[in-house]
């Protein structure tokens, strides 16, 4: 699954990464989780548009929030089979989190774009207010080792082909991306504390250098 993620990029980095059309004030946020509003990148009437929207479906039944949709179902899911007809956006980030099998965790990158997509599926719920939920794929080679799953990506050349009008083009892209492209390492446990929400949470941690710390103070 993906259930955190940062974006610390400012709008004139994403203005180079997607359109100079889209505007907005956001802050930087280095530790995203779901509830949140963070941007989202949507095509309407031809034009790329940034707005911050809730990360999750509300589905009472269920009594907790959707945060992802799993590629290999969504075209039957009732929840996501529609919204993917004409309800895709873009989700801009710069990395994500996942927790290993003992609970570490690390943050997971592209080894050379600073700014990366995920896919995503929105919708409006029953407020009025508009949420998104991040589609996933199954984890290859090195990064099956810390989790099974992994964001689905949309490159660059694709953000139109993946926004536009041609869903059957658009479901070409529901695949695992190519795990040689991407680095990890490990971040601190306060990671899993969303108050902890700084540049710190992103950084290479060595737990043999934490715990001499801890006992030099």
């Amino acid at each position: 699954m993906c259930g955190r993620f940062s974006l610390s990029s400012n709008l004139e980095e994403l203005q180079k990464e997607f359109s100079n059309e889209i505007f907005g004030n956001f802050p930087a946020k280095y530790n995203i989780s779901p509830g949140q509003s963070p941007v989202v990148i949507s095509l309407k009437k031809n034009n790329f548009y940034l707005n911050k929207i809730h990360w999750g479906f509300k589905v009472p039944k269920l009594g907790k929030l959707v945060i992802n949709a799993r590629s290999e179902t969504i075209t039957e899911k009732p929840l996501f089979k529609n919204l993917l007809l004409q309800n895709r956006c873009l989700i801009p980030a710069n990395s994500w989190f996942e927790w290993d099998n003992e609970k570490k965790p690390y943050l997971i990158k592209h080894k050379k774009n600073d700014i990366i997509a995920f896919a995503g599926l929105q919708r409006i719920e029953k407020n009025e207010e508009s949420s998104f939920v991040i589609i996933t794929a199954d984890a290859g080679k090195d990064l099956k080792k810390i989790h099974n799953r992994t964001p689905l990506v949309i490159n660059k050349e694709n953000f139109l082909f993946w926004l536009g009008n041609d869903y059957e083009k658009a479901c070409n892209f529901l695949k695992p991306i190519n795990a040689n492209e991407y680095t990890f390492y490990p971040v601190s446990p306060k990671v899993g504390k969303i108050s902890n929400d700084n540049i710190s949470v992103t950084e290479q941690y060595h737990e043999k250098e934490s715990q001499l710390n801890l006992f030099s103070n």
